[in-house]
């Protein structure tokens, strides 16, 4: 089983690499004509605005690293925040840099339950993590599409609408008594494995957040605002570049950009970039649009430089080759 687990997974990481690679050709090859202007767009990069841009960056990392510890002691886990702070930034190593199905939350979890001898509230605490930042992607897509639905076509409306029932349904899904009864009876059907029993627990766990409420409220506070600010460099970015870019419609567009972004690929590679084109190209055009993928691209690969060097210099942070193939069945 954990051999069938473990292949799944490097099938899966194959899969991801031949997406973000294929991606990213696909949209080099569509956007040749463009490139000498990008080119030249990016070589009026403003260093003081992107150097700026990095600053506020590693400082949203610790702004997550802090929803993360949030959801961490709720769960009753003790990490130092020092160390929730360093496994942010390998994350960002793991997401963009191993070509392996383990991503920076897996890599998360293993860390926590290693250092607390509790794997199912670690993973679960992750899990949330995850769950929790994406809602606030919903959350501040509408509160933008609010301040400027006049401006905003159809089609983006109701993609945006479409994340936000189902994230509205995700919400009910794991919070409400009757749905869990339902959901419960419906697991116990799978015997194969004891697939039904392992997603039960899983399932269990997640359910008890209705009685953490306050704890959803603060989390989910903190991530709108380090979302907000992430969202704030994307809008630093595009002025680096001098590009005339309206503040709410970055925070309209980068909502689904980073939704997108989650689907399986090498941490966004390729999804992240051909959004970024698709939505923002007729915002300020695509040779901008284009310039600042590639700027954004380049801050989240200095993040993960960062990363590298912590995993790489901290010996408590190592995961053993064998350890990261038996991992890679989670991913999955």
């Amino acid at each position: 089983m954990i051999y069938y687990g473990v292949m799944k997974g490097k099938i899966f990481a194959g899969l991801r690499v031949v997406v973000s690679v294929g991606l990213i050709a696909f949209l080099v090859f569509s956007m040749r004509e463009h490139l000498p202007r990008i080119g030249e767009t990016l070589t009026k990069t403003h260093p003081g605005l992107f150097s700026l841009a990095l600053i506020l960056f590693a400082l949203n990392v610790v702004a997550i690293s802090y929803r993360l510890q949030i959801l961490l002691v709720g769960e009753g886990l003790r990490i130092p925040f020092g160390s929730v702070v360093q496994l942010s930034f390998i994350g960002f190593f793991f997401n963009n840099f191993m070509p392996t199905a383990v991503g920076g939350d897996i890599v998360k979890a293993y860390y926590v339950q290693k250092h607390t001898g509790k794997p199912a509230k670690s993973f679960i605490a992750v899990f949330m993590d995850r769950f929790i930042g994406v809602f606030s992607f919903v959350v501040i897509a509408l509160l933008a599409l609010a301040f400027s639905w006049e401006n905003t076509n159809d089609v983006l409306k109701g993609t945006i609408f479409i994340f936000a029932l189902s994230s509205a349904i995700g919400l009910f899904i794991i919070l409400n008594s009757g749905v869990a009864k339902i959901v419960l009876k419906a697991l116990s059907a799978f015997q194969i494995w004891d697939i039904g029993g392992k997603l039960s627990k899983v399932y269990k766990a997640v359910h008890e957040y209705r009685n953490k409420k306050t704890l959803i409220i603060v989390s989910g506070g903190v991530s709108i605002a380090s979302q907000s600010l992430y969202f704030f460099i994307v809008y630093l970015l595009g002025k680096s570049l001098g590009a005339e870019l309206p503040i709410l419609a970055i925070f309209l567009i980068m909502p689904l950009v980073s939704i997108v972004s989650m689907m399986p690929s090498l941490g966004g590679l390729g999804l992240r970039e051909g959004a970024l084109v698709a939505l923002l190209g007729p915002v300020i055009g695509t040779d901008n649009a284009f310039s600042v993928a590639i700027l954004l691209l380049a801050t989240l690969l200095i993040m993960s430089l960062i990363g590298a060097m912590i995993y790489l210099s901290a010996a408590q942070f190592r995961i053993k080759g064998t350890d990261i193939s038996k991992l890679e069945k989670y991913s999955v």
